[in-house]
């Protein structure tokens, strides 16, 4: 897999409950003709920094390879709040909002250094079954993890943003 970190992918913060991933880098390559970063680079910098708040979970290529099982995106939802360049740093949080017994509600932001916002995403990921490509319950050890890391998450107020309705302004 291709790094984007400035830092060893292990390493990452907490910031009001959320898991915060090292600083991710806006690749010269990922610039469009209007000279910001093309829309779907920011589901790159999202699934790079999701996969922080993943791995602290277990959920990597171990837990596929080691117990046959794995997570799949099933829904996602990404808004677009101010414009990336080329060279911008920023850092991804991570926030579970609901636990199932065989999915989760997670959302993200991703900060810039400066500090402000640049885009929201909020998701939706489904375990499953590799061999039988299936979604399977979590295993009680998993499903203590996500419980355990939602519980840390709802100390802190749900940002206004998750789950709001789709629509254009009137």
């Amino acid at each position: 897999m291709t790094q984007y970190l400035d830092h060893s992918p292990m390493e990452g913060e907490y910031l009001n409950g959320r898991f915060l991933s090292p600083p991710l880098v806006v690749r010269p390559e990922w610039i469009d003709f209007n000279g910001h970063l093309n829309m779907a680079y920011y589901g790159v910098l999202f699934d790079t920094g999701c996969n922080h708040g993943f791995t602290a979970l277990g959920f990597g290529e171990a837990y596929r390879r080691d117990q046959g099982l794995t997570t799949m995106m099933a829904d996602l939802r990404i808004r677009y709040l101010r414009e990336l360049h080329e060279g911008d740093r920023v850092r991804c949080s991570f926030r579970i909002v609901k636990v199932g017994s065989r999915a989760f509600h997670f959302c993200q932001e991703l900060i810039h250094t400066d500090g402000w916002v640049a885009a929201t995403a909020e998701a939706v990921n489904l375990h499953v079954d590799i061999a039988q490509r299936k979604v399977v319950p979590y295993g009680d050890e998993k499903r203590k993890l996500l419980d355990d890391m939602a519980k840390i998450h709802a100390d802190w107020p749900l940002p206004d943003w998750v789950g709001a309705d789709l629509g254009v302004r009137s």
